[in-house]
């Protein structure tokens, strides 16, 4: 049941009149059934991992509280098990890998299985919310959820289960256990994102994936200019579907009275420095990793070194939080070396009030990010071997595909970037509440109509859900 589907919004309509129709002890009941039947509907097996990993992190975080005494073990016992939980599903076969290609190096008759296990959707993102919790409370910055009810709707609140954004115990379950009165402002502000994230990935992402995936399933047949166009298109599209999926999921949660967390602020169209784009992209990811993993590794250290090293620690948790291969590792590789050169060469901080010099510093950011991002797409070294082989013999001739796909992909990545230059750091539903009347109705049946006439139509799945 994708977000783009016509299932899924009769589903939420049903959700939101009974959500509203019954009393308020009632309402987390619904949104908790309403969320398990969501997740359960793409495959039952999921269900029960999740439902798992509920009442394990809810019985280890109550022990925490209970026996402070224990709490280093309880800890313990938490990381090995929601770690182990994506380790299991999503990396053992990886590893195992790399050891029999050890084993085989060096003659010795050792072979570790591979297990065909289907990684559950959502995993990664339902598992560092329950580590959070598990390290906030480890930490003494929130007491254990008493009400289980709470938690469970925590991790499975259905607006955020597939593709986050990562939301934080500390600010969820104080929403969680508020009235939400029916509101105007709810609404609107939930159908205007809604609205905006079905155009981003619709309208944009879509068509663009309809070219980009054409010219990456078969990159030898394809010239060096097609090659450098689809590598340039690559960062929208992995950012509108993204962006469009947080969009919905944020405008789905606004219909109930919950505000998730912000996850961009336009960063490909009005970043100026790399380390500008990490403040507006995957906000929730980053400020994740920041919090649990950088500052922890850093502790009470301030030296430039250990700066350094944290960095790439933080940006080596995120590229393999993405997946099991060397070309993710690569990518977080490749962006901490990005920021450690910007910090130590002060760009990263460096502003200019001049618009040639920003336009300038927008278009460096987004090839460096655009070079950076070729190993997050191309899945192995033998395709990255290819794509830079066929480049090389910079030939001219260019793939166009179908005329009216490559129309309406650019048609909608231009209104993308005059959208996001307004926008700037701002999210849509604030932008467009500024203005008037006649302005906002003409822009939501502008979209709308956009949509209709050349938005692919047929609910393609969201990237990050494989992740």
């Amino acid at each position: 049941m994708q977000f783009t589907s016509i299932p899924f919004f009769l589903f939420l309509f049903a959700v939101v009149v009974l959500y509203y129709v019954l009393p308020k002890r009632y309402r987390n009941w619904l949104l908790l059934a309403a969320s398990y039947y969501f997740y359960f509907s793409f495959k039952a097996e999921y269900l029960i991992i999740l439902l798992g990993s509920t009442a394990f992190n809810y019985f280890t975080a109550k022990a925490m509280d209970n026996h402070p005494q224990r709490k280093k073990l309880l800890l313990g016992l938490a990381l090995v098990f929601n770690i182990g939980l994506l380790f299991l599903f999503k990396y053992f076969n990886f590893f195992s890998d790399q050891l029999n290609a050890l084993f085989r190096s060096a003659s010795l008759d050792i072979s570790i299985p591979k297990y065909s296990l289907i990684l559950p959707i959502g995993i990664s993102f339902y598992t560092f919310m329950a580590l959070g919790y598990i390290l906030d409370v480890y930490w003494g910055d929130i007491k254990h959820q008493r009400n289980y009810l709470t938690l469970s709707l925590y991790l499975a609140f259905f607006p955020q289960i597939l593709c986050g954004p990562i939301g934080r115990a500390k600010n969820l379950f104080k929403q969680f256990t508020t009235e939400h009165l029916m509101a105007y402002d709810n609404f609107a502000n939930g159908f205007r994102l809604i609205l905006w994230g079905l155009f981003m990935k619709m309208v944009v992402a879509d068509n663009i994936a309809l070219y980009v995936d054409a010219i990456y399933g078969n990159i030898p047949m394809h010239s060096s200019l097609t090659l450098i166009v689809a590598a340039l298109l690559y960062p929208f599209q992995l950012y509108t579907d993204f962006g469009g999926y947080t969009n919905i999921a944020r405008g789905v949660a606004k219909l109930f009275g919950y505000d998730l967390m912000v996850n961009f602020r336009t960063p490909y169209v009005n970043s100026t420095s790399v380390t500008d784009y990490w403040r507006r992209n995957h906000i929730s990811l980053t400020s994740w990793v920041r919090e649990y993993v950088f500052f922890p590794f850093m502790g009470s250290s301030t030296s430039k070194p250990k700066v350094y090293l944290g960095i790439l620690v933080m940006f080596l948790v995120m590229g393999f939080w993405h997946g099991a291969g060397w070309m993710f590792l690569i990518w977080g590789l490749i962006q901490s070396g990005y920021l450690i050169f910007e910090d130590a060469t002060g760009l990263g901080r460096k502003k200019s009030a001049n618009v040639i010099v920003n336009t300038l510093k927008r278009a460096a950011t987004y090839l460096a990010l655009a070079f950076g991002l070729m190993f997050f797409r191309l899945p192995s070294f033998k395709h990255m071997k290819e794509h830079i082989a066929n480049t090389a013999k910079f030939s001219l001739n260019f793939y166009y595909g179908s005329a009216t796909i490559f129309t309406y992909m650019s048609f909608g990545l231009s209104i993308l970037v005059l959208f996001e230059i307004l926008l700037n750091k701002k999210q849509f539903d604030e932008w467009i509440d500024s203005h008037r009347v006649i302005t906002r109705w003409g822009t939501y049946l502008g979209l709308a109509v956009t949509i209709l006439l050349i938005g692919n139509l047929e609910s393609m799945a969201f990237i990050y859900e494989k992740f």
